[in-house]
């Protein structure tokens, strides 16, 4: 009997361990990642985001915004600099076939290495001129694409309403959901490669 009692405990434990092991997306060239926001009226609008090239010169991604018969398309380029240290999203209105070359201190839909790596290890950092708190994912908040929880942080503004869900990757850590705040709300529908 207490053979059986212990063979069960270790097979509890073990699959607890197992339930909760998290997928780290593979970030690499050709990887999109599509999302879903919704328009002032309501509608779905999906976004399609596409790793064109990531390489120690620059990322690239490419959109195509799809909001039913418009079709808008145009690429965003971040700099080393910018993906290490940047401090600022640029949430600036999108032009048509736009190549949208960001400032120095700037990036899209990630955040900097600089902010992963403080948030991770003191609890809070800054982005965008806001104070940002590491926080617990909420309860069925958590980020689940092809029946798997993907690795993620929460990030949640100190005295305001902006939360990121941030991919746990410091090669490249793209913000998987947003809400509130003042840039666009969205969240991560599917990945394909």
């Amino acid at each position: 009997m207490k053979t059986l009692s212990i063979a069960l405990l270790i097979l509890f434990v073990a699959s607890s361990v197992t339930a909760q092991k998290k997928t780290n997306l593979d970030i690499k060239q050709n990887l999109v990642l599509t999302y879903s926001a919704k328009d002032p009226k309501g509608n779905e609008v999906l976004l399609p985001l596409e790793i064109k090239e990531l390489n120690a010169k620059k990322t690239v991604l490419e959109y195509t915004m799809i909001n039913g018969d418009k079709k808008i398309s145009g690429k965003w380029v971040i700099s080393p600099k910018g993906l290490e240290s940047g401090k600022y999203f640029n949430w600036q209105a999108l032009n048509p076939s736009e190549v949208r070359i960001l400032p120095k201190d700037q990036t899209i839909f990630c955040v900097s290495k600089k902010f992963l790596d403080e948030i991770k290890s003191k609890k809070t950092a800054k982005y965008d001129d806001k104070t940002f708190e590491l926080k617990e994912i909420p309860k069925g908040k958590e980020i689940i694409i092809d029946g798997k929880e993907i690795d993620a942080i929460y990030v949640a503004e100190k005295n305001g309403d902006s939360k990121y869900w941030i991919l746990n990757n410091r090669d490249l850590p793209f913000i998987l959901n947003s809400a509130g705040g003042d840039g666009p709300s969205f969240k991560l529908s599917k990945v394909s490669k």
